[in-house]
Parts: structure tokens; C-alpha cells; sequence
């Protein structure tokens, strides 16, 4: 069983070529260098943490007319001890995505949220290490350019109970709101 968060969140899961990938170079970090938390088990990209609710029910609504989410993948990078105020490094998988984005300020602008990182920085993590560790993992091009789409976000209660919330819209239809800024 998962242990009491904070706060409820939603993140994408990877497909199984990319979660594998990020596996791989998870694999590739020495045991010396990891700290606490290790590798991350189930690679993902988190679209918005700290929410309020713990009700899936309010997020399925704000992303019922959402399409499906498109990914595209850079190299490691690194969030540092000094920039987490932790004692580790987090290593990372930069990712670009507009649509991510999207749905992130969708999700801020609607329901209460405390923005424990207020700039959305989309990633998928690797592993934590020990601070000072982090750089010699950073500029990794292992899934540089590597693209996905995503048809599901996870809702993540507070107990850690998952919610699969399918983005089934029609891409043409959400673009024409967005650009009208509906």
C-alpha cells in the first residue's frame, strides 16, 4: 500500500519503450551514487501535484474535451540539492510539451492547489542521487528526440489510489478553443 501524500496529483505514465528506456539509464547509475529513494520504479511525467481534492471525479471533469497528449523527449537534467533544498540530486529526462502545459494551467486555474513548484518544469525522473552527484548525469542523449502520445492521465488520490482519466477529444476542436482562449 502506498503511503499518505500531502496532497492529491495526475501524471502521465510512459509508454513501455520509454518507461523501459528511462529503466535502462536508471540501470546505469551506480549504487554509490543513489541516495535514499533510488531509481524511480514507475517512469511518468507529473502534469500537476498538489491538489486539493481527492475526488477523480473533479479532474475527469476538466479534462473530458482534452485530446490525447503529445510528448517529445530531451536530454537528462538535473534538479539540484540547492534548488530542491533536499539532500539529493534529482536526475531527470527533460520533456517539451505544449500539451502537458495545457493541461497542467487547466488544472492550476480550476481547482485549489498548493504550487509546491510553482514554474511547471515537465520531466521524467530517473533517480535521485546524492547531492553533487547529479552533473555527471546531466547532457545524456539516451531519449533525445524520442516522441509519445498519451491517451491517459493518472489521478493520484492522497492514499495513493490511481484513477485512469482517458483524454478522448477531438484535437482539432481543442486547438480552435485554445486559440480563441476558451
Amino acid at each position: 500500500m502506498e503511503h499518505k501524500h500531502d496532497f492529491s496529483s495526475t501524471q502521465i505514465h510512459l509508454p513501455k519503450d520509454i518507461g523501459a528506456a528511462i529503466s535502462r539509464l536508471a540501470a546505469t547509475i551506480p549504487e554509490a551514487d543513489l541516495s535514499e529513494d533510488g531509481r524511480e520504479d514507475v517512469p511518468h511525467v507529473t502534469v500537476k501535484y498538489g491538489l486539493h481534492t481527492n475526488n477523480a471525479a473533479d479532474v475527469r471533469e476538466l479534462l473530458r474535451d482534452e485530446p490525447p497528449t503529445h510528448v517529445t523527449f530531451g536530454k537528462t537534467s538535473l534538479f539540484t540539492a540547492d534548488e530542491t533544498k533536499k539532500d539529493y540530486d534529482v536526475v531527470t529526462v527533460s520533456v517539451e510539451s505544449p500539451d502537458l502545459r495545457h493541461l497542467n494551467k487547466v488544472l492550476s486555474r480550476a481547482l485549489k492547489v498548493t504550487d509546491t513548484h510553482p514554474t511547471y518544469k515537465p520531466h521524467a525522473t530517473v533517480a535521485y542521487v546524492k547531492a553533487g552527484c547529479g552533473k555527471k548525469y546531466a547532457d545524456l542523449a539516451d531519449l533525445e528526440g524520442k516522441t509519445a502520445v498519451v491517451n491517459t492521465v493518472h489521478f493520484s488520490d492522497k492514499d495513493g489510489n490511481k484513477v485512469p482519466i482517458t483524454l478522448s477529444g477531438d484535437p482539432l476542436e481543442a486547438a480552435v478553443k485554445r486559440s480563441i482562449g476558451n
